[in-house]
Protein backbone atom coordinates (compact mmCIF):
# COMPACT_ATOMS: atom_id res chain seq x y z
CA UNK A 1 0.00 0.00 0.00
CA UNK A 2 1.27 3.46 -0.91
CA UNK A 3 0.03 6.92 0.08
CA UNK A 4 -1.66 7.27 -3.33
CA UNK A 5 -3.84 4.24 -2.46
CA UNK A 6 -5.26 6.20 0.46
CA UNK A 7 -8.33 8.38 0.21
CA UNK A 8 -8.91 11.28 2.57
CA UNK A 9 -12.44 12.41 3.39
CA UNK A 10 -14.53 13.99 6.10
CA UNK A 11 -15.72 11.58 8.77
CA UNK A 12 -18.99 11.60 10.65
CA UNK A 13 -20.09 10.48 14.12
CA UNK A 14 -21.52 7.24 12.70
CA UNK A 15 -17.93 6.12 12.02
CA UNK A 16 -16.79 6.76 15.60
CA UNK A 17 -16.67 3.08 16.60
CA UNK A 18 -14.18 2.15 13.87
CA UNK A 19 -12.19 5.34 14.34
CA UNK A 20 -12.03 4.82 18.12
CA UNK A 21 -10.77 1.26 17.70
CA UNK A 22 -7.99 2.44 15.38
CA UNK A 23 -7.05 5.36 17.65
CA UNK A 24 -6.90 3.02 20.66
CA UNK A 25 -4.65 0.53 18.82
CA UNK A 26 -2.27 3.31 17.85
CA UNK A 27 -2.27 4.98 21.25
CA UNK A 28 -1.68 1.73 23.15
CA UNK A 29 1.17 0.66 20.88
CA UNK A 30 2.92 4.00 20.43
CA UNK A 31 2.14 6.51 23.16
CA UNK A 32 0.64 4.91 26.25
CA UNK A 33 3.90 3.61 27.65
CA UNK A 34 5.13 7.12 28.53
CA UNK A 35 1.85 8.05 30.29
CA UNK A 36 0.73 7.25 33.82
CA UNK A 37 -1.99 4.57 34.04
CA UNK A 38 -4.73 7.03 35.07
CA UNK A 39 -3.90 9.27 32.10
CA UNK A 40 -4.03 6.27 29.76
CA UNK A 41 -7.46 5.29 31.10
CA UNK A 42 -8.72 8.87 30.79
CA UNK A 43 -7.54 9.09 27.16
CA UNK A 44 -9.17 5.76 26.29
CA UNK A 45 -12.46 6.91 27.83
CA UNK A 46 -12.29 10.32 26.11
CA UNK A 47 -11.63 8.65 22.77
CA UNK A 48 -14.22 5.90 23.14
CA UNK A 49 -16.92 5.68 20.45
CA UNK A 50 -19.53 7.84 22.16
CA UNK A 51 -17.13 10.56 23.29
CA UNK A 52 -15.33 10.54 19.95
CA UNK A 53 -18.63 10.81 18.07
CA UNK A 54 -19.38 14.01 19.98
CA UNK A 55 -15.91 15.37 19.27
CA UNK A 56 -16.30 14.63 15.56
CA UNK A 57 -19.65 16.46 15.51
CA UNK A 58 -18.21 19.51 17.23
CA UNK A 59 -14.84 19.61 15.40
CA UNK A 60 -13.84 22.44 13.12
CA UNK A 61 -12.28 19.74 10.93
CA UNK A 62 -12.34 15.93 11.19
CA UNK A 63 -11.03 13.66 8.45
CA UNK A 64 -10.09 10.06 7.99
CA UNK A 65 -7.61 8.24 5.80
CA UNK A 66 -9.07 5.14 4.20
CA UNK A 67 -7.61 2.18 2.39
CA UNK A 68 -10.73 0.96 0.64
CA UNK A 69 -13.33 1.12 3.39
CA UNK A 70 -10.82 0.52 6.23
CA UNK A 71 -9.90 3.49 8.44
CA UNK A 72 -6.11 3.75 8.65
CA UNK A 73 -5.73 7.32 9.92
CA UNK A 74 -7.67 10.07 11.69
CA UNK A 75 -7.16 13.78 12.23
CA UNK A 76 -9.35 16.07 14.30
CA UNK A 77 -9.11 19.78 14.99
CA UNK A 78 -11.55 21.00 17.65
CA UNK A 79 -10.80 24.59 16.55
CA UNK A 80 -8.81 25.81 13.54
CA UNK A 81 -5.80 26.71 15.69
CA UNK A 82 -5.39 23.37 17.48
CA UNK A 83 -4.64 19.90 16.21
CA UNK A 84 -6.35 17.67 18.75
CA UNK A 85 -5.74 14.19 17.34
CA UNK A 86 -3.69 12.69 14.56
CA UNK A 87 -3.40 8.91 14.64
CA UNK A 88 -2.31 6.34 12.08
CA UNK A 89 -2.93 2.62 12.45
CA UNK A 90 0.28 1.06 13.84
CA UNK A 91 0.55 -1.35 10.89
CA UNK A 92 0.45 1.61 8.46
CA UNK A 93 3.19 3.81 9.89
CA UNK A 94 5.80 5.43 7.65
CA UNK A 95 3.63 5.16 4.56
CA UNK A 96 2.85 8.88 4.23
CA UNK A 97 -0.63 8.67 5.77
CA UNK A 98 -0.02 11.09 8.64
CA UNK A 99 1.60 13.58 6.30
CA UNK A 100 -1.30 13.26 3.86
CA UNK A 101 -3.78 13.91 6.68
CA UNK A 102 -1.90 16.98 7.91
CA UNK A 103 -1.42 18.39 4.39
CA UNK A 104 -5.15 17.98 3.72
CA UNK A 105 -5.96 19.81 6.94
CA UNK A 106 -3.41 22.53 6.23
CA UNK A 107 -4.80 23.11 2.73
CA UNK A 108 -8.32 23.34 4.14
CA UNK A 109 -7.21 25.73 6.88
CA UNK A 110 -5.43 28.02 4.46
CA UNK A 111 -8.53 28.11 2.21
CA UNK A 112 -11.28 28.40 4.84
CA UNK A 113 -9.50 30.15 7.71
CA UNK A 114 -6.90 32.47 6.14
CA UNK A 115 -6.68 34.40 9.42
CA UNK A 116 -5.18 31.34 11.15
CA UNK A 117 -1.42 31.73 11.24
CA UNK A 118 -0.38 29.16 13.83
CA UNK A 119 -1.60 25.69 14.75
CA UNK A 120 -0.54 24.19 18.08
CA UNK A 121 -0.63 20.68 19.52
CA UNK A 122 0.63 18.55 22.37
CA UNK A 123 2.90 15.89 20.88
CA UNK A 124 3.69 12.61 22.58
CA UNK A 125 7.42 11.89 22.81
CA UNK A 126 6.96 9.25 20.10
CA UNK A 127 5.41 11.72 17.63
CA UNK A 128 7.82 14.67 17.92
CA UNK A 129 9.97 13.71 14.93
CA UNK A 130 6.90 13.23 12.73
CA UNK A 131 5.60 16.67 13.63
CA UNK A 132 9.02 18.25 13.06
CA UNK A 133 9.03 16.71 9.57
CA UNK A 134 5.65 18.31 8.82
CA UNK A 135 6.61 21.85 9.83
CA UNK A 136 6.01 21.93 13.58
CA UNK A 137 8.63 23.10 16.07
CA UNK A 138 8.77 22.56 19.83
CA UNK A 139 7.65 25.57 21.87
CA UNK A 140 8.14 23.88 25.25
CA UNK A 141 10.28 21.32 26.95
CA UNK A 142 8.70 17.96 27.69
CA UNK A 143 6.16 18.17 30.50
CA UNK A 144 3.72 15.95 32.36
CA UNK A 145 0.17 17.21 32.78
CA UNK A 146 -2.37 15.06 34.59
CA UNK A 147 -0.14 12.05 33.97
CA UNK A 148 0.21 12.60 30.20
CA UNK A 149 3.70 13.26 28.85
CA UNK A 150 3.88 15.81 26.02
CA UNK A 151 5.85 18.50 24.22
CA UNK A 152 3.97 21.60 23.04
CA UNK A 153 4.60 22.27 19.34
CA UNK A 154 3.46 24.86 16.83
CA UNK A 155 3.32 25.21 13.06
CA UNK A 156 3.52 28.75 11.71
CA UNK A 157 1.58 28.34 8.46
CA UNK A 158 3.14 31.31 6.56
CA UNK A 159 6.61 29.75 6.97
CA UNK A 160 6.18 27.55 3.91
CA UNK A 161 5.25 30.40 1.56
CA UNK A 162 8.06 32.54 2.95
CA UNK A 163 10.66 29.78 2.60
CA UNK A 164 11.15 29.93 6.36
CA UNK A 165 10.37 26.35 7.39
CA UNK A 166 13.11 24.87 9.49
CA UNK A 167 14.90 21.78 8.16
CA UNK A 168 13.93 18.59 9.95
Amino acid sequence: MKAHDISIRAVNPNEATAISAMVHQSFLKLAAESWEVEAQQRFLAESGPEALGGKISAAAYAIGAFFGDQIVGFLSMPVPTRLGMLFVHPSRLRQGIGTKLWESARTQLEAEFPEVRTVELNATPYSVEFYRATGYVPISAQFIRSGARAIRMACWLPARALGAELPH
